[in-house]
């Protein structure tokens, strides 16, 4: 395992992740389930899971990149990027983080791991992403039911996007 230095915050996660989304969490920390099909609408505190268990990810395991997901690209700084700054926000996070405008990313600075944000208005554009190190372990598909091509853009994503990475650690948020 590399060695970093994780830093010292200490936060409730019952004040961050709602109460619905609990024995999520400790699925994925347990490592029981990697990948997560989750119900909810407006106000079902859905985004602010993922968005935090994003974050939890790239602490636990520090050679893993993740890539949040769209249909469409032009919503992804007012939605889900937004959502990620919530996240690392509420976690006391936010001196860690550098925010970058283009292209569209999240870095860890304590081990430069990513977080890049897609629009799949053209799924095979994914393939492209390489990380500067480690690898892509960790996906999120928000609003999955907009998703034009349903099942098959998520297969179709999650064969880009985590190949090469043999038995590392992954999770995929949908």
């Amino acid at each position: 395992m590399t060695a970093y230095s994780r830093p010292a915050v200490t936060v409730d996660l019952k004040n961050v992740i709602g109460p619905g989304f609990y024995d999520s969490h400790r699925a994925v920390r347990e490592q029981r389930a990697h990948t997560l099909v989750e119900e909810g609408g407006r106000g079902s505190l859905k985004s602010s899971f993922c968005s935090v268990e994003i974050v939890l990810w790239l602490l636990r395991w520090p050679q893993s990149h993740a890539l949040v997901l769209r249909q469409t690209s032009n919503t992804l700084a007012d939605s889900v990027y937004a959502q990620l700054l919530w996240a690392v926000g509420k976690l006391g996070l936010s001196d860690n983080f550098i925010e970058k405008k283009s292209p569209l990313q999240l870095i860890y600075k304590p081990t430069g791991q990513r977080i890049y944000f897609r629009g799949m208005d053209d799924e095979t554009k994914i393939k492209s992403i390489k990380p500067p190190f480690g690898y892509m372990g960790c996906l999120w598909f928000e609003e999955a039911d907009q998703l034009r091509k349903g099942e098959d853009a998520v297969l179709s994503v999650k064969q880009s996007a985590l190949r090469g990475m043999g038995s590392a650690p992954t999770l995929t948020l949908i």
